[in-house]
């Protein structure tokens, strides 16, 4: 039995969050590596960005990190240093966001999982929240390492990205 079995986690799934996520991050010039999956979801960071989908499937990409991960992904998505949590640091991590969900969402274009649409990003502000979902719901999160930053920041070196759907009842 593979590890894939184990965690019941939907192969398509899994291969569309790992190669959406490097695809909409290409332009910050970071690769994450993919350290873990599972099939459950829990904020342990204080900013969740939240991309609805809809179409064939319906249902949400949420990415969750902590405050050196946005600062590190903003500024290298615009060129500029933050340290701190500005306007336009939520707005460039928000549009990495929206570029993420739409690599995931060309990465199902011909799976059991079809998007049609994105929903605007939005972003959820405080840590450990929860998001539970109905029955016949397939969810998988990955969790990153962004290794550019330290050790000593660990909390915040580890972002997750976590899709979940339900498909028609129409299919």
């Amino acid at each position: 039995m593979s590890a894939i079995q184990k965690l019941n986690v939907n192969e398509t799934l899994l291969d569309a969050v790992v190669e959406g996520t490097l695809s909409g991050l290409e332009m910050t010039g970071i690769k994450p590596n993919p350290v873990g999956a599972t099939r459950f979801f829990s904020a342990t960071c204080p900013y969740s960005i939240i991309v609805g989908f809809s179409g064939e499937s319906s249902g949400t990409m949420t990415i969750n990190m902590g405050e050196k991960a946005l600062l590190l992904l903003s500024g290298r998505l615009l060129d500029m240093e933050f340290t701190e949590c500005t306007e336009e640091a939520l707005d460039a991590v928000m549009e990495l966001g929206n570029m993420t969900g739409g690599c995931i969402k060309d990465r199902l274009r011909d799976s059991e999982f079809s998007l049609d649409y994105l929903s605007l990003p939005s972003l959820v502000l405080g840590a450990s929240h929860n998001l539970y979902y109905s029955r016949g719901i397939n969810s998988i999160t990955v969790t990153f390492e962004l290794t550019e930053i330290p050790m000593m920041f660990l909390e915040d070196r580890v972002f997750s990205v976590t899709v979940s759907l339900l498909r028609s009842i129409a299919q």
